[in-house]
């Protein structure tokens, strides 16, 4: 580079002495910045000695009698770098995920007005014959929103414990309760096949949720005392036979079961 810039000064002085035409010395010029443009652009200003700004504007080539002249040679600036900001980086926005429901409680089935009625006719019955006929009735009533899906499995567990397979039983009433948990006569049943099974906690977590629903079930009442008493708890046993006698008074007429619970709460009298 430092020679092919040595070359191109050894040309001006000789441009100068010689009397070439306007046009014949415009053309060396020519040729002159041509050669200069393959060096680059500062190089070119600093040989020809232009002032700065000199590069950005075509050379002056017209003959002197107004003539046009050659063309000019087209210089272009160095391209300047443009730096641009790096852009801020975005976190990208995720999925809007579905608000979860909390999970709710299954809702008690509203009982029957009627239920209501019998119930009452039952706590006022006069004779054992009409306490009978009455629970009948109830038991109908508290199973009459039964699906025949439902019934199905009901009688199936009945079979089941009947041939001495209490689990197969329990499992049937748990598939009977997925179809429709908000049948109190359900819970009640799976706590029968618990007991049967020898899962005295898990019946009396059925009753809990069968009495919850009606609690005037008086064979609830009965099947937890029943349960109260095999886990050896007198007193829970007593309170609620009581409680199924105030539901059913014909149910221990001669109140010997709720004697014989009371000794075993509380012992013998003495």
């Amino acid at each position: 580079m430092a020679e092919q810039t040595h070359t191109v000064c050894l040309f001006l002085p000789v441009m100068r002495e010689t009397r070439f035409s306007a046009r014949r010395r415009n053309g060396f010029l020519f040729l002159c910045l041509l050669h200069l443009a393959l060096l680059g652009s500062t190089g070119a200003i600093m040989v020809l000695g232009l002032p700065p700004a000199a590069h950005a504007q075509a050379p002056d080539l017209s003959e002197p009698d107004g003539s046009a002249g050659p063309p000019p040679v087209p210089t272009l600036p160095p391209m300047m770098q443009i730096h641009r900001p790096a852009a801020p980086a975005t976190s990208t926005p995720q999925a809007a995920r579905p608000a979860t429901a909390p999970t709710q409680p299954v809702a008690p089935a509203p009982a029957s007005p009627m239920i209501g009625v019998l119930a009452d006719r039952l706590a006022h019955a006069k004779t054992p014959e009409q306490a009978h006929g009455l629970e009948s009735r109830l038991e109908t009533l508290r199973a009459s929103k039964l699906a025949p899906a439902t019934r199905l499995l009901l009688h199936r567990s009945e079979k089941d414990l009947a041939a001495e397979k209490p689990d197969d039983a329990v499992q049937d009433l748990s598939d009977a309760l997925a179809l429709q948990p908000d049948q109190p006569i359900l819970w009640r049943g799976r706590a029968q096949m618990r007991l049967a099974a020898g899962d005295l906690k898990g019946a009396i977590a059925d009753l809990g949720e069968g009495l919850g629903r009606d609690p005037s079930d008086a064979a609830a009442w009965i099947l937890l005392s029943t349960i109260e008493e095999r886990r050896n708890d007198g007193r829970a046993a007593l309170q609620a036979w009581e409680k199924a006698m105030s539901l059913n008074p014909m149910l221990d007429k001669a109140h010997k079961r709720q004697e014989q619970l009371r000794v075993k709460a509380f012992g013998q009298p003495t």
